[in-house]
């Protein structure tokens, strides 16, 4: 009966914690962290869509070409540009928050500008 009453002190505990945690804010560090691992996702997917970029890229010329490969340039300056940094909680946050925005940006461009590739050239695509 006492194992049984513990188990249940310490299950209450545990939703109650997990009640709290829910409620308070969380830590400069998480969200920084959480800010980072959002832009490493964006990457992943940046360089699947650059990655059809380039493969559609091959089946263009004149100004199509060009204006694609500014749209790729973009997007390797912006990779290269990425460097976490500044002295303080809010500073690394405001700037891990202004390059998740301009990621956003860049990612909806490209992705704008494949499917545009894709749909005036539907065998393209495949």
């Amino acid at each position: 009966m006492q194992i049984r009453r513990m188990g249940i002190i310490i299950g209450l505990a545990l939703v109650v914690g997990s009640l709290i945690s829910m409620v308070l804010p969380e830590s400069e560090a998480k969200v920084e962290e959480h800010l980072f691992n959002e832009i490493n996702y964006q990457v992943g997917e940046l360089k699947l869509v650059t990655d059809d970029l380039v493969r559609l890229r091959s089946g263009l010329s004149g100004t199509q070409a060009s204006s694609l490969d500014a749209q790729l340039q973009q997007a390797a300056d912006w990779v290269l540009a990425f460097r976490p940094e500044g002295d303080t909680h809010a500073a690394r946050k405001a700037y891990l928050m202004d390059r998740r925005d301009s990621l956003n940006d860049l990612m909806e461009t490209l992705r704008t500008t494949r499917d545009g590739l894709i749909n005036s050239n539907p065998s393209a695509g495949q």
